[in-house]
């Protein structure tokens, strides 16, 4: 974890922390206090985005409402991270499994909740969990309207082990131009120019 203001320079161009929704509205005030003091930042780090993983829509929601109150300006959910401790919690990837007690609408639910907060909302995902099957669940976060997608082009099996799929990233592309409503990011596997995606 970036741990105080004065190291976030020396990262922030390499390495990108997340922050727990659960942490930031435990009830332990030690745990909220650790949070609070990793996402400090200094003027110069603006426009300044926080990426919040979790598994509970009302606390990405207070998350949101008390990142608004930090002065964030943005916000991006990570639907993507493929480590199994956070997949265990049924957070990163593991969103992109229907959970099994997933209310009706469950990925509307927690780009909305952070969307009250009034900040843009970006989703960061994979291109499935254990297979590539990512045409519903795609268009259901594409339907709430975030600013951005990103999109990692393998899945979360996959990990970095095999080529990116270049191919279903192109499709995701299209789904996101039919849309017009969000900007497409590409990562994983991009070693040069921005290949063309016409």
């Amino acid at each position: 974890m970036v741990t105080n203001m004065t190291s976030h320079p020396l990262v922030q161009v390499m390495w990108t922390e997340f922050v727990s929704c659960e942490a930031l509205c435990s009830s332990s005030q030690a745990s909220r206090n650790r949070m609070l003091t990793a996402l400090q930042y200094a003027p110069e780090e603006r426009p300044i985005v926080a990426q919040l993983f979790g598994s509970k829509p009302h606390q990405f929601r207070e998350s949101a409402m008390l990142l608004r109150d930090l002065g964030f300006d943005g916000i991006d959910i990570n639907m993507g991270c493929p480590e199994k401790n956070v997949n265990k919690q049924g957070s990163g990837a593991a969103l992109i499994l229907d959970p099994p007690n997933a209310m009706v609408g469950f990925y509307d639910a927690i780009v909305r909740a952070c969307q009250e907060a009034g900040l843009p909302v970006s989703v960061k995902t994979r291109i499935g969990f254990h297979y590539i099957d990512y045409h519903d669940w795609i268009n259901r976060i594409l339907d709430t309207e975030p600013e951005a997608l990103t999109i990692h082009g393998r899945t979360r099996d996959e990990m970095s082990a095999v080529p990116a799929h270049w191919d279903v990233i192109g499709d995701i592309v299209h789904l996101v131009k039919d849309k017009r409503q969000s900007t497409c990011v590409v990562i994983g596997n991009v070693r040069s120019k921005p290949l063309d995606m016409n």
